[in-house]
Order: structure tokens, then C-alpha cells, then sequence
């Protein structure tokens, strides 16, 4: 019964919408806004000021390419790779200043999420 209920396509679109709508628009609305939250962090990682706004334009294009249909398959392969950049070097950033181990594997648990919906996207 569960398996019904849950299935590959169903997994594949709630993997995307996770990182499309939260890493990708909220977090580049977030970056391009420059909240507190982000200068806090950039008190820590020390990028130029500059860096949070171009990376939130990004994610938000990142996020729009992930919501193409299967069509636009090249810019998509784009927008996972694209991601994959940010979420490894957001692990390495943490973990270069010595930031606490939950602000390092956050980047790496949303890669995993990822992972699964760029794994998912041509099963179905």
C-alpha cells in the first residue's frame, strides 16, 4: 500500500521543489537581500561583500532551471551542477574557518536531496 502511495515520481518532485523553492528561491531571495542571518555568516566566512547577491541571483536561476520541463535537459544538467558547486563549498567554507559540524553537513544532507532528485528525474 505504501509503495502506491509513494513512489518515484512522487519522491523525484518532492526532492525538487525542496531545493527549488527553499535553496533556490528563499535562499537566494535571502542572499540578494543580505538579511541579518546572511551578514552573520558572512562575519564568519569572511566573502566579499559583493559574493551573497550574485550567489542568491544564481539559486534563483538554478531554482527556475530545476522547474523546466524535461525539455531544457542541458540547462538543468547546468542548475545540478551548479548546486553541486554551492553545496560543496558551502561544507568546505564552514569547515575551513572551523565552524561546528552541524554548519558543516547541512550543505552536504541538502546535496544528498539533490542527489536524489537529479537520480529520480529520468525514472518515471
Amino acid at each position: 500500500m505504501i509503495g502506491k502511495i509513494i513512489n518515484k515520481k512522487s519522491i523525484y518532485y518532492a526532492s525538487t521543489l525542496f531545493i527549488a523553492l527553499l535553496v533556490g528561491f528563499y535562499g537566494g531571495i535571502v542572499d540578494i537581500l543580505q538579511t541579518s542571518a546572511v551578514l552573520e555568516v558572512n562575519q564568519t566566512l569572511q566573502y566579499p561583500p559583493y559574493f551573497f547577491p550574485m550567489l542568491g541571483v544564481f539559486k534563483i536561476l538554478g531554482a527556475i532551471a530545476l522547474l523546466l520541463p524535461r525539455s531544457f535537459s542541458t540547462i538543468k544538467q547546468w542548475a545540478y551542477a551548479g548546486f553541486t558547486f554551492d553545496f560543496i563549498a558551502a561544507s568546505y567554507s564552514h569547515f575551513a574557518v572551523g565552524d561546528s559540524l552541524d554548519k558543516i553537513i547541512a550543505p552536504l544532507v541538502i546535496l544528498g536531496i539533490l542527489a536524489i532528485s537529479y537520480f529520480l528525474k529520468n525514472k518515471f
